[in-house]
């Protein structure tokens, strides 16, 4: 008993000095190409050592990986040169022998065996990679620092891995609120820890200049600074000066560190349009000749860099030459968006620009402008990367279209030659709402939820093989009007930046959102241990429906796993004594359903919410006479009729025509008494959404012989805010089995839009019938 006693004491003050960590499954996040799983374990502890061959960066990587392991185990793992001939027993290998050179510049391989790991990789680029899935596969306490002894045990494991796009990156714009640089190093390292590698830095704005040129100071001390701010969506200023910039030996500084992390960092500075704080600093740039001062409200200017002043090239491509000689990336941003041609149109200079030039209007001016540019960079070893507007005009075979409005620009680009960067606004947009607007921090639209995020494939298809190879990767933006701190900027970034970063790594088919789910949820503890301000929005619960016996199923799923989601159908939120959700449910009436996830009889997240109308209609098949777009499907076929009303995003209730008619018919199944329909229809010329000029319902016994109802007519192109109207009729109680539903659209937008006789959109939701 003695000596029993004694060794469990032992025991005891071993496993109390020396902690034992298991990491589990996998749990990576990008899901790796190949995951092979073993059933064994590896430990690293005292006497196991790191051997490199010593090319491709394996020592610069292997040092990180001793690093990491002394600070958060206190082990000091010895690094020896590799040997094939030498024992490999309890070792960690880092080497390009044998390495897969079909995984490309940045793929990997690990194999982890009971008796060691082997790393390899063709090179420093795929090796870091591996190292990343190494450390995920190593428990969260590796993101934390340790004043005891710990081993660590890994899984055995074979891993082959490569990114499906090369261009995976992040944005962040400090014109208009300015970040330390201590965070955009932690917002690099995020990236880096989920194998992104490009860092699109958006250092200009009407708000602000936030980087440092030499030949024209007053970039900075005139520039930088802003009067005041925007108060939330209000048209007031807080009248609280703004000021800051980054000097060029701080953005050298975030550069290096970044190259470090095996990332690109790109540089964006924006012209002609979101200029106001340089022609403030230096008016003779513009068309009017001033004065500006630095705006302290959101939004577009009319005021732009003027395309006829000679003066302003010069300009331009002095700015750029200092911007060259920090950021060495192959592209450089040029912005390109949102310019408006009020001053052009108007201005002599540009006047006399576009007769001498031979071009046909302001929009062949913006391009003449982008071209000029472009040479001047091609001049100097660049690539001119822009935003979608590039494209007007014309643009060169080079150029890089970043496509934000929507895929079209991207589908235009890839069909002109050109390769194309997808971030548009309905899937990458980091700055929307991530849930309920109710519930969350001010943002600017949405929502645009963790699942949404997730659900997106970069390559529209419509596009060929040959033309789907321009689609080189996907980007997520953070706009900063509405996010001030570096807190709130974690907060809309993350999860949805891990999110976004498997869809641009991981190959389509290893994609699947409930996998998604359940390995996110690994991840939170080693964000907490690196003190990551992550939104809980990532706990939200999508309400949705499906049909089952031409009835709407209410479907309710988690954002993340593990949790109880309990709900309400009464219009009170859900508590630890609301019903339990357990299967698809069916509504009697319309509702509105409250629901929310719960943890230890605690809410864990936010109450979401959605209004699901439930009428004759409802369920009932819908056969699709005019298609739809792909871009804005709904929930597909069956939109119409599955209960769920359309919200203030497009990609959600909503189903949407580009410069086609709708027409569709519902069969009621049986002869069935009713006295209205009505179908809302939303517009907002802004996005280029109009109201149908006319909607015409019909009703029908037999399918073939149909009764038309008064029409509704619109102003389908007035200029207006978004609004939402419906079309419907009201008549005496009739016997129907089929409805069709005919709405004519205006086919291209008007004569007064900025971009009149571009496709105009029409968009549709939901078939309500009584």
């Amino acid at each position: 008993m003695k000596l029993q006693a004694r060794l469990f004491l032992f025991a005891f003050i071993l496993i109390s000095s020396i902690r034992s960590i298991f990491a589990g499954s996998i749990h990576v996040i990008p899901i790796p190409m190949q995951v092979t799983e073993g059933k064994g374990v590896f430990n690293i502890n005292s006497s196991t050592i790191i051997l490199i061959d010593e090319t491709n960066g394996t020592k610069e990587i292997s040092d990180l990986f001793a690093e990491k392991i002394r600070l958060s185990s206190r082990l000091n793992l010895e690094t020896r040169s590799y040997n094939a001939a030498f024992p490999k027993n309890n070792s960690i290998i880092f080497t390009t022998l044998g390495a897969d050179v079909s995984l490309g510049k940045e793929g990997y391989t690990i194999d982890i065996s009971e008796t060691n790991i082997n790393v390899s990789a063709v090179s420093a680029n795929g090796f870091f990679y591996g190292l990343q899935t190494l450390f995920q596969l190593l428990p969260p306490d590796i993101e934390k620092q340790s004043v005891v002894v710990k081993t660590f045990t890994l899984p055995t494991v074979t891993i082959k891995d490569k990114p499906r796009f090369a261009y995976r990156g992040m944005h962040l714009d400090v014109g208009r609120h300015l970040f330390p640089v201590e965070f955009i190093k932690k917002y690099i390292d995020l990236m880096a820890m989920y194998k992104m590698n490009t860092f699109h830095w958006h250092l200009t704005d009407d708000q602000g200049w936030r980087i440092e040129i030499k030949k024209y100071p007053e970039l900075t001390r005139i520039g930088s600074i802003r009067k005041g701010t925007q108060i939330g969506k209000t048209s007031e200023s807080d009248s609280i000066p703004y000021s800051g910039f980054y000097t060029q030996d701080q953005a050298r500084e975030i550069v290096a560190y970044a190259a470090s992390k095996y990332i690109t960092v790109i540089p964006e500075i924006e012209m002609p349009g979101h200029s106001i704080a340089a022609l403030t600093a230096y008016p003779r740039l513009s068309c009017t000749g001033g004065p500006f001062e630095v705006r302290t409200k959101w939004g577009v200017a009319d005021d732009i860099l003027c395309a006829g002043n000679d003066s302003v090239f010069t300009f331009v491509q002095d700015v750029l030459s200092e911007i060259l000689d920090i950021f060495p990336s192959a592209y450089i941003h040029i912005g390109g968006d949102e310019a408006p041609k009020v001053r052009w149109e108007v201005c002599p200079k540009c006047q006399a620009r576009i007769k001498s030039e031979g071009l046909k209007n302001e929009a062949e001016l913006q391009s003449y402008f982008i071209k000029r540019i472009e040479k001047f960079l091609v001049s100097k070893n660049r690539r001119l990367i822009g935003w979608d507007e590039i494209l007007e005009g014309g643009l060169s075979p080079d150029a890089t279209v970043m496509a934000w409005r929507g895929i079209q620009a991207a589908i235009d680009a890839a069909a002109e030659g050109h390769d194309a960067i997808m971030t548009p606004v309905d899937y990458c947009y980091f700055d929307y709402y991530q849930g309920d607007q109710a519930t969350k921090h001010e943002a600017v639209g949405g929502p645009l939820t963790l699942k949404t995020v997730y659900s997106y494939n970069p390559v529209p298809p419509v596009l060929t093989d040959e033309q789907a190879v321009h689609i080189i990767g996907v980007q997520g933006n953070v706009w900063t009007e509405y996010i001030k701190t570096p807190d709130y900027a974690e907060y809309m970034a993350f999860p949805r930046a891990i999110a976004l970063a498997e869809v641009a790594w991981s190959q389509q088919y290893r994609r699947n959102w409930d996998d998604f789910r359940a390995r996110l949820d690994k991840q939170y503890p080693r964000l907490d241990n690196l003190g990551v301000k992550y939104s809980q929005g990532s706990f939200n619960v999508d309400i949705s429906t499906q049909r089952d016996k031409n009835l709407n199923l209410a479907v309710l799923s988690g954002e993340s796993s593990g949790m109880e989601i309990r709900y309400t159908i009464d219009g009170s939120d859900p508590s630890i004594n609301s019903t339990l959700y357990s299967k698809p449910f069916n509504l009697s009436r319309s509702a509105p359903v409250k629901a929310a996830l719960f943890s230890k009889d605690k809410i864990a997240g936010d109450v979401c919410q959605s209004d699901i109308n439930v009428n004759k209609a409802s369920g009932k098949p819908v056969t699709i006479i005019k298609p739809y777009s792909f871009k804005y499907p709904g929930t597909g076929n069956q939109t119409m009729t599955d209960g769920l009303m359309g919200t203030s995003s497009y990609k959600s209730g909503w189903q949407g025509y580009e410069g086609t008619d709708i027409e569709f018919t519902v069969d009621l199944l049986q002869p069935t008494k009713i006295s209205s329909m009505k179908l809302n229809f939303v517009k907002s010329p802004s996005d280029w959404v109009l109201y149908p000029t006319e909607v015409v319902f019909s009703i029908s016994l037999d399918g073939k012989t149909w009764k038309n109802l008064e029409s509704t007519k619109f102003e389908a192109s007035s200029p207006s805010l978004k609004e939402i109207k419906p079309a419907g009729n009201t008549f005496r109680e009739t016997v129907v089995r089929y409805i069709k539903v005919s709405a004519i659209s205006p086919r291209s937008l008007p004569e007064w839009h900025e971009y009149k006789g571009e496709p105009c959109w029409i968009f549709c939701d939901e078939l309500v019938v009584e």
